[in-house]
């Protein structure tokens, strides 16, 4: 007893794929995969530069708080008097301030290597008087970074603090 052949027909729409097809599916995946990288690498950088601005922002209000507490009448003649510069660093009105690349984490204690684990920012203040007003201190302060790539060094954070001073102590 033999069996009978069956034969296969095939509709015209049901041949398969393509090789055009098959390209063009592969172009499209192909540029989302790179749109994809490309965000990826963006959000990198991204996400460095907003570390050195919370660090910069972080090192700015604790130089504003801390000159903020200084008497004026005792600490007229050093960094609370009038002067300093944005724009250069002048004697008194400048520090260097190193803080860790690594948020505190160390995995080795061993494979620390404090040259490459610091990040160093440079602070300047100027200290103005009867700015904007009569009777009253405005102190600006600017943060540098001063290590890291391009990215990283990209943005330098400045904020203002104004506060009264005693008219006898010549403000």
């Amino acid at each position: 007893m033999s069996l009978p052949k069956t034969r296969l027909i095939r509709k015209k729409g049901d041949q398969g794929f393509a090789l055009i097809e098959v390209m063009f599916a592969i172009i499209i995946l192909a540029v989302g995969l790179l749109g994809l990288a490309a965000l990826l690498a963006q959000l990198t950088g991204t996400t460095t530069q907003s570390r050195y601005l919370g660090a910069e922002v972080m090192l700015a209000s604790e130089k504003l708080e801390d000159l903020g507490q200084l008497d004026y009448n005792t600490y007229k003649a050093t960094s609370l008097a009038a002067g300093g510069s944005l724009t250069a660093a002048t004697a008194g009105y400048t520090d260097t301030v190193q803080i860790s690349a690594r948020n505190g984490m160390i995995n080795d204690l061993n494979a620390l290597d404090t040259a490459t684990d610091m990040i160093q920012f440079q602070r300047r203040w100027v200290v103005e008087t009867n700015t904007p007003n009569n009777r009253v201190q405005r102190i600006t302060v600017l943060i540098i970074p001063l290590t890291g790539n391009a990215v990283e060094r990209n943005a330098t954070f400045q904020t203002s603090s104004i506060r009264p001073c005693d008219t006898t102590a010549g403000c």
